[in-house]
């Protein structure tokens, strides 16, 4: 296998891959180039949620809300800040389907009753 060259970056000279001094100017060459043959540097694609993840997350926070809290608390402290803004929309809206569930459960209990 060819050992791949790289060029010094003050007089244009190539290098060897493991080479930080330039033979031909001694200057240090702090940097790696991109190889002749790549034509554009690789990006890292970070992981998302796919659509049925954000499906199921939805399903839970208004099914079980409790634990969908639980989840979304985890989320917040995420370093992404796609699944830290995931993790604030789940806890949210198990918030609110928590309190959806009560005013439903006590006007159907009749506990709270209103008289005119």
């Amino acid at each position: 296998m060819p050992r791949s060259r790289r060029v010094c970056s003050y007089c244009q000279q190539e290098m060897g891959e493991d080479e930080f001094k330039c033979k031909a100017c001694g200057n240090l060459v702090e940097m790696k180039t991109v190889p002749a043959e790549t034509t554009q540097m690789e990006e890292y694609e970070e992981d998302v949620l796919d659509r049925y993840s954000i499906d199921l997350l939805i399903l839970i926070a208004i099914l079980l809300p409790p634990i969908a809290i639980a989840i979304g608390g985890v989320m917040l402290f995420n370093d992404d800040h796609y699944k830290r803004d995931t993790g604030k929309m789940l806890v949210t809206g198990a918030l609110l389907v928590l309190v959806i569930w009560g005013i439903i459960l006590i006007s159907v209990s009749g506990t709270l009753t209103i008289q005119f």
